[in-house]
């Protein structure tokens, strides 16, 4: 997949991760995303495909309309319908990838919701929201009325701030996931029942998996986009073992095997990508 990446406005950079506008589908079946907690806006236009569970045989449909991607807490790809060729899409595709709490904040409802599958943007908020998608002239244009109407939302629901936002940046910024619930919960003066209730609700995963998620992705992408060797890491496991332990839960093999495809092409992770000037 050929695809630039763009920043949000100042105002959305707690809720838009950023912008991705996709030029082509070719390379697609390399490109696989990690399970950050981040899930995407999907603003379709003819693509017909699905989310599969890397090394596994769950799949997502994806719906033809303007919907929500499924939060999975495993690394995924997206798989093509065969019988459509490039021919029959319009680009570019622009999707809007969100941050962990992105999804509540813009659209007020649980993030459970997005567990099970892709959710469909109720035709009534596309309308008022999201009509206009597609009718500009550049691409700047496009993200600058996507900037006006995810604000809009935003500010409709009150969600600027939300309280597990301190948490989230105290598990990133303070104690580099290395943390326990237990710990966060005396920190911030809640039960452990209130705070998973809250994660469930916000992210769609208990804190527990959170941390574990979110750091399994940035030391992926320090092993891999980075080339450290295990004791460079910044995000450490108990050992070498303990690693590889992890790496072949989420892909199925040794860290090894995954260094050497993404240096031979055969793999590409999405959040390698970096966003352009």
């Amino acid at each position: 997949m050929i695809y630039n990446i763009l920043a949000p406005s100042a105002e959305l950079q707690s809720t838009v991760k950023q912008y991705i506008v996709i030029k082509s589908l070719e390379g697609l079946n390399r490109l696989i995303f990690l399970p950050n907690g981040c899930n995407f806006i999907v603003f379709n236009r003819g693509l017909i495909g699905h989310t599969k569970i890397h090394n596994q045989e769950i799949t997502y449909d994806m719906p033809k309309n303007y919907s929500l991607s499924v939060k999975a807490n495993r690394v995924r790809k997206f798989i093509l319908d065969k019988e459509l060729s490039q021919e029959e899409i319009e680009f570019p595709i622009i999707l809007v990838e969100l941050t962990p709490v992105g999804f509540y904040k813009v659209f007020n409802k649980s993030a459970s919701a997005l567990t099970s599958g892709y959710l469909e943007i109720p035709e009534p908020m596309v309308e008022e929201y999201f009509n206009k998608l597609y009718t500009h002239k550049s691409i700047q244009k496009e993200i600058a009325y996507l900037n006006q109407s995810l604000v809009s939302l935003v500010n409709f629901h009150n969600n600027i701030s939300l309280p597990i936002e301190d948490i989230l940046d105290k598990i990133i910024d303070t104690h580099h996931y290395e943390v326990s619930v237990e710990q966060l919960c005396l920190e911030f003066g809640c039960s452990r029942s209130t705070m998973e209730r809250d994660f469930k609700k916000i992210i769609g995963l208990t804190p527990k998996n959170f941390i574990y998620i979110a750091k399994f992705c940035k030391t992926v992408l320090a092993y891999i986009g980075d080339e450290c060797t295990f004791k460079e890491l910044t995000y450490l496991y108990s050992d070498n073992s303990h690693l590889n332990s992890v790496f072949k839960k989420f892909f199925g093999v040794n860290p090894s095997v995954i260094l050497k495809e993404v240096a031979n092409n055969k793999m590409r992770i999405h959040q390698m990508q970096k966003i352009s000037n």
